[in-house]
C-alpha cells in the first residue's frame, strides 16, 4: 500500500519539474537575439514507477515527472554546410574586395589613367613631328614622357602598397586563428569536466560553436565528435577541430591539444608571411577557395606580381620601342645616339618603378631627335621621320621595321599585342573579367549561405511564439501541480483532524 503522502511526492515532483521547463523557455526568451545561441529544449520523462499488489500480482503505478536532460536543438549537418559555404562565401568576398580595388587603381576609363597618358604621348610626337623646329612641341613631348613615367610609377607603387596590405592581413589572420584555437582549447576543458560530473554544459557548447563559426571566415573547419571510451556510464565527448583542406587532416585543436601555426612578424627585407604548422615549419593546405586568408594570399602573391610584370613589360616595351627609334635619329643640333627613356636608378632594365625620361634630353630639349641621322653628322632640322615614326606606333610596329630607318635589322614587336594601346586594353579587359567573376561567386555565396542560415535558424533559433506558447503549457501544468497539492493538503486535514470524531 502505498504512503498517504505519496501524492504530495508526486505533485512536488511535478512542480519541480514544470518550473524548471518555465526557466527554460525563459532563457530561451531572454537569448533570442544571442549571437550564436542555440534554443534549448526541456526534455521531460516520467520517473521510475511504484509496484503495489493487487490480486495474486503486482501493479505499477506512475510515481511523477522528471527533468531528463536539457537538450540543444543543434542539427550537425547543416553545421558543417554552413561552415563549408561560409568559406566559399569569404574567399570571394575578399577576393571581390581586392580586385575591386585594382579596378580602381586602373581609372578606366577616364582623363586621368595610364590609357590616356599613353595616347597624350603619342600625340605629343605627332604634333611635333609636324613642326621639328618648334621647341613649344619639344617641351610638351617631354612633359608628356615624364607624365606618363610618373604613371607607370604611381601604379607600381599602387599595386605594391596593396601586396604589403594584404600581407599585414594574412598576419593578423594567422594570429586571429592562433587565438581562436587557444579559446576553443580553453572551452573544451570546461566541457569536459561537465561532462564527466555528468552535466551537459549547453551555453558552453554554444560558445565554442560561435567560435568555429568566426573561425570558418578565415579557413575551411572539420568537427570531428567521438565518445571517449574512458567513460562508459556517461557521455563525454572527444573534440577535434582540423583546418584546410578537406581531403587532409591538419588539426588544430584536439580536447586539450593546440597546434599553432607560426606568427610571421614584419620583415624588414619585405618577406611576405607563408602559413605553416608551428611543430613541423609545413604549409597550411587551405583547399582550393576557401576562407579569406587563402584570398588575400593568392591575390598578394600570384594575381599582383602577375600583374605587376604586366606593367613591367609594357613600360620595358614601350621604352625600347621609342629608344630604338630615337638612337636612329638626330635633334637640332649633332649629338651621339641617345636613349629617350632611362632607368632611374641607373640599372640596365627599364621596369615600371624606374622608367624615367633622359634628362640629358631634358637639360637640352634641342637633342630629342626628330630627322634622321646622317652619316656626316650634319643636321636636317626640317626632317620629322623620326618624329613621325614614334607617333605611329600609338598603332602598331610598321615603323620598327621600316628598311630607311632599320635597314635589314627590324626590330620585334615590344610586345605581344597588335600595339601598345591593345595590349593595355587586354590587361584592362581580362582585370573587368576577374573582377565579374569575382562579383558573381560572391553573389551566389550570399544566396546559399542566407539559405542555409535560414534553415539553421528555423531549426536552432528561438520563436518567441513557440517559446510563449510553451510558457502557457508550462504555467498551465504547473497550477495544476499546485491545485494537487491543495487538494491533497485538504484529503489530510481530513484523515488527520476528522476521523475518529462523533459529530
Amino acid at each position: 500500500m502505498l504512503s498517504t503522502f505519496f501524492g504530495l511526492e508526486l505533485a512536488r515532483r511535478a512542480l519541480e519539474a514544470q518550473q524548471t521547463a518555465l526557466d527554460i523557455a525563459g532563457h530561451n526568451i531572454a537569448n533570442a537575439n544571442t549571437q550564436g545561441y542555440t534554443r534549448q529544449i526541456a526534455n521531460l520523462a516520467a520517473t521510475a514507477p511504484n509496484r503495489i499488489g493487487g490480486l495474486g500480482h503486482q501493479v505499477s503505478i506512475g510515481s511523477g515527472v522528471t527533468l531528463d536532460q536539457i537538450t540543444r536543438a543543434r542539427d550537425s549537418y547543416v553545421d558543417r554546410q554552413f561552415r563549408w559555404e561560409t568559406s566559399k562565401q569569404q574567399y570571394w568576398g575578399s577576393r571581390q574586395d581586392s580586385l575591386q580595388k585594382v579596378e580602381a587603381m586602373f581609372n578606366e576609363p577616364s582623363d586621368n589613367s595610364l590609357h590616356d597618358d599613353m595616347d597624350q604621348f603619342w600625340n605629343a610626337w605627332s604634333d611635333l613631328a609636324k613642326d621639328p623646329e618648334n621647341m613649344g612641341a619639344r617641351s610638351v613631348v617631354q612633359e608628356r614622357a615624364m607624365t606618363l613615367a610618373d604613371s607607370f610609377h604611381h601604379m607600381n607603387q599602387q599595386i605594391t602598397d596593396l601586396q604589403k596590405d594584404l600581407d599585414a592581413q594574412v598576419r593578423v589572420q594567422v594570429h586571429q586563428i592562433n587565438v581562436y584555437a587557444d579559446q576553443i582549447k580553453a572551452l573544451n576543458d570546461q566541457i569536459k569536466r561537465a561532462e564527466v560530473a555528468g552535466d551537459n554544459p549547453n551555453d558552453l557548447r554554444d560558445q565554442r560553436d560561435n567560435l568555429v563559426d568566426q573561425l570558418s571566415q578565415l579557413v575551411a573547419v572539420r568537427i570531428t565528435e567521438t565518445r571517449d571510451p574512458a567513460f562508459a556510464d556517461r557521455t563525454v565527448n572527444n573534440y577535434t577541430l582540423a583546418i584546410g583542406n578537406d581531403a587532409t587532416y591538419q588539426p588544430l585543436v584536439e580536447d586539450s591539444t593546440v597546434y599553432h601555426l607560426n606568427e610571421p612578424t614584419a620583415d624588414a627585407s619585405g618577406t611576405f608571411a607563408s602559413v605553416t604548422w608551428q611543430d613541423s615549419g609545413a604549409p597550411l593546405d587551405m583547399g582550393d577557395n576557401l576562407g579569406s586568408l587563402q584570398a588575400n594570399i593568392k591575390v598578394r602573391d600570384e594575381y599582383l606580381p602577375n600583374l605587376l610584370q604586366q606593367f613591367n613589360d609594357l613600360a620595358q616595351g614601350l621604352a625600347a620601342a621609342v629608344n630604338a627609334l630615337h638612337e636612329k635619329g638626330q635633334g637640332l643640333q649633332a649629338n651621339p645616339p641617345l636613349d629617350f627613356f632611362v632607368a632611374a636608378d641607373g640599372g640596365a632594365v627599364i621596369t615600371a618603378a624606374n622608367i624615367s625620361f633622359n634628362q640629358v634630353l631634358g637639360n637640352n630639349l634641342k637633342l630629342i631627335a626628330t630627322g634622321l641621322a646622317t652619316a656626316d653628322g650634319s643636321v636636317n632640322s626640317g626632317d620629322n621621320t623620326i618624329a613621325h615614326a614614334i607617333s605611329s606606333l600609338a598603332g602598331g610596329w610598321a615603323a620598327l621595321s621600316d628598311p630607311a630607318i632599320f635597314g635589314a635589322a627590324p626590330v620585334p614587336a615590344p610586345v605581344p599585342a597588335v600595339s601598345f594601346g591593345d595590349y593595355y586594353g587586354a590587361r584592362v579587359a581580362q582585370m573587368g573579367v576577374d573582377v565579374q567573376e569575382a562579383n558573381r561567386m560572391k553573389a551566389g555565396q550570399d544566396v546559399l549561405v542566407t539559405h542555409i542560415d535560414n534553415q539553421r535558424q528555423s531549426y536552432s533559433g528561438v520563436s518567441l511564439d513557440e517559446e510563449m506558447a510553451n510558457l502557457v503549457k508550462y504555467q498551465k501544468s504547473y497550477a495544476a501541480a499546485a491545485r494537487m497539492v491543495t487538494m491533497l493538503d485538504d484529503m489530510l486535514n481530513t484523515i488527520v483532524n476528522g476521523m475518529g470524531i462523533t459529530r
